[in-house]
């Protein structure tokens, strides 16, 4: 997130940021969605200028278009552009893991540990989604921090990955299971200190990520 929306007396927007990518991310506000100022600000109870912040940073995070005389809308991701954003999201992070194998400290393996037990019992056990997102994001953005290549992260965040990691249920359809313990697995590759490992493990969880989306999109994901 922008220095500008970090910053303490922006907490509004930073408030109305994280309500609205939640709602982008949970289908609430569906693709296409024109994104008007002030109905926005008056749900939320706040003003029209921190929903402007809230929306310049969605723009920035790639989960919002905005188109002269138009204004801002949810951006609409097809099957394809969700496929390509995800081979270059597998190539981006199958060399931070290789590098993070590397270099990463024993303390930073066990934080790194810490933190995907969580990510997994959230999915897993829980069921909270919309922490598990969160905590889903941080923990791969901490592979890229720790990969010493400072790009990484911010282009991962490029590549959509917030909305890439964003898998919710379609009213209606028959569900399937989503594979549990998968973060732990990333951490164990790691631990490894075998770069080819590290890296086959991540490329296999990218490659069941994106099976998630095509599947989602047909409406079969129930998590």
């Amino acid at each position: 997130m922008t220095d500008v929306l970090a910053g303490a007396g922006m907490s509004k927007a930073r408030h109305a940021f994280l309500e609205l990518r939640e709602q982008i991310l949970d289908g609430r506000l569906p693709p296409g969605t024109h994104l008007t100022l002030r109905p926005i600000a008056k749900s939320l109870g706040m003003s029209v200028g921190a929903v402007s912040e809230a929306v310049r940073e969605l723009v920035h995070e790639q989960l919002v278009d905005f188109e002269p005389n138009y204004g801002a809308r949810v951006k609409r991701f097809d099957s394809e552009t969700v496929r390509c954003q995800h081979i270059l999201r597998i190539a981006i992070e199958c060399e931070a893991i290789r590098r993070c194998t590397d270099r990463i400290s024993g303390r930073e393996l066990d934080e790194l540990e810490a933190l995907a037990r969580e990510v997994d019992r959230l999915v897993d056990v829980e069921e909270d989604l919309s922490k598990a997102r969160r905590r889903d994001l941080e923990f791969h953005l901490r592979i890229a921090d720790l990969s010493g290549i400072p790009t990484l992260a911010g282009v991962l965040r490029s590549c959509h990955l917030v909305r890439l990691l964003a898998v919710e249920a379609s009213p209606g359809h028959e569900a399937i299971p989503i594979p549990n313990r998968t973060h732990i697995e990333l951490v164990e590759a790691i631990r490894s200190r075998d770069p080819d490992a590290s890296e086959r493990a991540m490329r296999d969880h990218c490659e069941r990520s994106l099976l998630l989306q095509q599947r989602r999109a047909l409406g079969m994901v129930s998590r």
